[in-house]
């Protein structure tokens, strides 16, 4: 892919309405009877909505929201994404109440914690909902509403109905986020239209209007799947069909029948799916031709990769252009894998308490860098290399914690987002690590882990974590099947090889000093398939490394 001149593409965007009904009504104007939003959890798909039709389905979940909830109330929700569930965004703004979106992954425990932070009046479960009301005592007592009932197509509610209040404002609370892990106090990060929409604004400023279709399986309690997979596409009338679970499968299914032209995935699903088309080139006997074809393609344009493999494209329905990766580090081998193919990858950066910060462009994707900040968000480097930034995408606070707060924000307002970074020549920046996950040796020096990560990758091994093993002792755990292509009863072998491989790349207080393999089939990981490193490193204490002899780096 050709970077282009230095600096950021310029920005030419139509500006967006200041709130989530403004902008639906918009759509609805004028895209009205085009298919909108659908969900597919088999082989056929389920449930599939037109604009017109959503816009209905929101104005009677905004009714009903307002005779249940008081002005300003929060409402716990969880449902697998489709249609009811992006409708109770939309509804919640329209309504004047708070939404508190809970991740299927959550225990009991935290979102009894969750409520006891937002002292939530209802509670809203949709189709794949896994909650047991019984076992958190905080919602046990709270009225259920079925959100699947609340989009049934039936006429929609008079305008009376829907004026008993006033709707939320550009810079009233809409949701509250929570970011907390499996233990300690959850955070929750409020979150304001203005603040998704000044995110969405800068996917428009990146990715022009065009007739997209859209497959994504992220849930929509994630910031990411709210901004580039929703309200971008109500923003532009785009078509969104959700995939429920992750099987590759059902996700190639999708994108084929959908005839996607573009997919929103985070790295970890964007590499299941490429490894699941790796997996039928073997199957079909061709997966030598298929390797052969990846090493070639980089040295071709754009079109001849795609007829190159006119047989992968053709199994997902011939339109796939496009992937728009964030929410985790993407590593360097698979988006040149998918560019191989012919299909761009861009990247982009941000976080739920900072929104959209940073992307590539199409036509401009360097490999390894997140991409340059989006006016007018600023973005800053601290001495020690973390990015700080300020601008219409960042949130205020956190609920009701005012010390948190202060804490994540410098003294003249910038959020501190804990991750290192650096910039290139162009202004691009590249992700170094987390100051919380760097890794501080008996000597002073700082050890990255994704900088070891990134050579372990490209050695051979699939999501490597990188963790400290004792004073000064750099470790990796890596699960089953971490070994790329190796058979199962010489993993341990190809594993040693790959990180004897890595530390010839790796300058000598990078170098690994061994590997152990992970007690249990996956890691931890956050709803957005994250994985957590704090509680990988927590579970491989104590755990026998394999040792691996130290090597001369490679001239």
């Amino acid at each position: 892919m050709g970077h282009g001149a230095a600096g950021p593409l310029p920005v030419t965007a139509e500006a967006l309405p200041t709130t989530l009904p403004d902008l639906l009504a918009r759509a609805v104007e004028l895209h009205g009877p085009a298919p909108f939003i659908g969900v597919r959890t088999s082989r056929s798909r389920e449930r599939s909505l037109t604009f017109a039709e959503f816009g209905v389905a929101v104005d009677r979940a905004a009714a009903r929201l307002a005779a249940a909830v008081p002005a300003g109330g929060r409402v716990v929700l969880q449902g697998a994404p489709g249609p009811s569930v992006a409708a109770a965004l939309f509804a919640a703004a329209r309504a004047g109440v708070v939404l508190v979106p809970l991740d299927a992954r959550m225990t009991a425990d935290t979102i009894d914690r969750i409520c006891a932070l937002v002292e939530p009046s209802a509670l809203l479960l949709g189709s794949g909902a896994t909650i047991d009301v019984v076992a958190v005592p905080r919602i046990a007592a709270l009225p259920v509403v079925d959100l699947d009932d609340l989009i049934d197509p039936v006429e929609a509610p008079t305008e009376e109905a829907l004026r008993v209040r006033a709707p939320a404002g550009p810079d009233d609370p809409v949701e509250v986020l929570c970011t907390s892990g499996s233990t300690g106090v959850p955070k929750g990060v409020t979150v304001t239209q203005r603040m998704l929409l000044a995110s969405t604004q800068r996917c428009l400023d990146t990715i022009p209007p065009a007739p997209h279709r859209f497959v994504s399986i992220l849930p929509l309690s994630h910031i990411m799947e709210q901004v580039a997979g929703l309200i971008y596409a109500v923003a532009v009338g785009a078509e969104v069909e959700y995939v429920a679970g992750l099987r590759p499968d059902l996700i190639a299914v999708a994108i084929r029948e959908h005839r996607a032209t573009a997919l929103v995935l985070v790295p970890q699903v964007l590499d299941l799916l490429f490894r699941a088309i790796e997996r039928e080139a073997d199957r079909a006997g061709s997966g030598a031709s298929f390797r052969r074809a990846l090493r070639i393609a980089p040295w071709l344009p754009i079109a001849a990769r795609r007829r190159l493999f006119s047989r992968v494209h053709a199994a997902l329905g011939g339109e796939l252009r496009l992937v728009l990766s964030s929410a985790a580090h993407l590593p360097v081998s698979l988006q040149r894998s998918w560019e191989a193919l012919g299909v761009e990858v861009v990247q982009g950066y941000g976080s739920t308490e900072a929104g959209l910060v940073t992307t590539n462009f199409p036509g401009r994707t360097p490999a390894g860098r997140i991409g340059w900040p989006l006016p007018p968000t600023e973005v800053r480097l601290q001495d020690d290399g973390e990015i700080v930034v300020r601008g219409p995408s960042v949130f205020a606070g956190y609920w009701r914690d005012p010390v948190a707060t202060a804490a994540v924000f410098t003294p003249d307002g910038f959020y501190r987002t804990g991750d290192v970074g650096e910039r290139s020549g162009s202004g691009a920046i590249r992700l170094v690590g987390r100051t919380r996950a760097m890794i501080v040796l008996p000597n002073g020096l700082n050890v990255h882990p994704e900088d070891v990560e990134g050579a372990l990758g490209a050695a051979g091994l699939a999501e490597p974590v990188v963790y400290e093993a004792g004073p000064g002792r750099i470790a990796v755990a890596v699960r089953p099947g971490s070994a790329l292509g190796a058979p199962v009863d010489d993993e341990a072998s190809a594993v040693g090889a790959a990180v004897r491989a890595a530390n010839r790349r790796l300058a000598q207080h990078q170098r690994v000093a061994g590997w152990a393999a992970y007690p249990e089939a996956d890691f931890p990981r956050t709803h957005t398939l994250k994985v957590q490193r704090g509680l990988v490193a927590a579970r491989m204490l104590g755990v026998p490394l394999v040792r691996v002899a130290a090597e001369a780096p490679a001239a």
